[in-house]
């Protein structure tokens, strides 16, 4: 954003995302910056108003933007918003992080809302997200306080056994998976965790056995083709990784990254870096500039791989995966104290990153 105008757009349109920082001393200094000192008091002033609804209403009648129809209906959302209970509220809002994949900020508000008490909605929902920032132990810890509440929760069943699979808790697993098939023995993700359970045991056929029924019992569900596909890859048979991979019902940027990934492995950069080219799209994440600009310096053509980072540069510079691809492309183009500069700042930030707090 480049004005307070865009600013108020923005909170307008994202309220639910901006709640907690519209009014931070952050987003007051950046409005003092662009030279508007007294809105930035103002916006101090209003932090100290007790109730949400007004606090927005009043942010947003700063300048005269947003009619008062608009404002009216959006006060009154607000209004019935702030009524609810306090744990409702911030699972409405972890839920909309979650939905947007950033897990990191619906774990935040998840535990937020669990203070108020014990819920099997939020143990499962922060559960699941623990499981997307790869904190398999926390995740594993709020589906086992979820499953206490309702052993007999399908749903449940199929989250815990996944996480007690990705925590390599074999046994657990395989208890809980078995609980799930005595409650709903033909559901597609009963075949597909027993796959999941193979494959992270290392039992590559009988993995893609299992995958193969998720695939014949929900033909439609793209993702159980999608982990076929990474078996034949894992199994370098990169021709039957291609032809399973081709039962996908959509061609959406999933299919395209994992068409390039089958490529690359088998050493064709060229058709990776076209598959990657078709997976890109107005909303295209920076990870998939900086995987395009990783296979086109694979491919010795650093000019396009420069080209490609940029692009992922300006989306998140912050990004790691993103940072260090545009590391290797110093390092192929002979800059190698540039490289180990960057390396080392990657490295630095990768101590310092946060895991998350377990859920005990």
């Amino acid at each position: 954003m480049y004005t307070f105008e865009e600013m108020v757009y923005h909170v307008f349109h994202h309220w639910r995302e901006s709640a907690d920082e519209f009014l931070s001393n952050k987003a007051a200094k950046w409005v003092a910056d662009i030279g508007h000192s007294y809105l930035a008091v103002r916006m101090k002033e209003l932090a100290e108003e007790k109730s949400f609804s007004e606090k927005f209403s009043n942010f947003l009648r700063l300048i005269n933007y947003f009619g008062e129809d608009e404002l009216a209906s959006l006060s009154e959302t607000l209004a019935s918003w702030e009524e609810r209970l306090e744990w409702e509220k911030l699972k409405e809002r972890g839920d909309f992080f979650a939905q947007k994949n950033e897990p990191e900020k619906a774990i935040k508000l998840y535990r937020q809302a669990l203070q108020s008490g014990e819920n099997i909605a939020l143990l499962n929902n922060l559960g699941i997200q623990y499981m997307k920032t790869n904190a398999t132990q926390e995740g594993l810890s709020c589906l086992t306080r979820a499953l206490a509440l309702e052993p007999t929760n399908f749903e449940i069943l199929l989250a815990y056994t996944e996480a007690a699979i990705f925590n390599g808790s074999f046994s657990k697993a395989e208890k809980s998976l078995e609980k799930a098939m005595s409650i709903n023995p033909h559901h597609p993700d009963i075949a597909f965790l027993a796959g999941e359970m193979a494959y992270a045991q290392k039992n590559l056929p009988s993995a893609l056995e299992w995958f193969e029924k998720a695939m014949d019992a929900a033909p439609d569900v793209d993702f159980y083709a999608l982990k076929a596909a990474d078996v034949h890859l894992q199994m370098r048979r990169f021709d039957n990784a291609l032809s399973a991979l081709k039962k996908c019902a959509r061609r959406d940027m999933a299919y395209f990254e994992k068409e390039a990934e089958i490529y690359a492995a088998s050493g064709n950069f060229p058709a990776a870096a076209k598959a990657m080219q078709d997976a890109i799209d107005t909303d295209v994440p920076a990870t998939v500039y900086a995987k395009l600009a990783g296979y086109h310096r694979q491919n010795y053509d650093t000019d396009s791989a420069s080209e490609a980072i940029q692009k992922a540069i300006q989306l998140d510079a912050e990004n790691n995966s993103v940072r260090l691809e545009h590391a290797r492309i110093k390092k192929a183009t002979g800059r190698t104290r540039q490289y180990q500069s960057m390396l080392n700042e990657i490295l630095t930030s990768f101590k310092e990153s946060y895991r998350g707090e377990p859920c005990t």
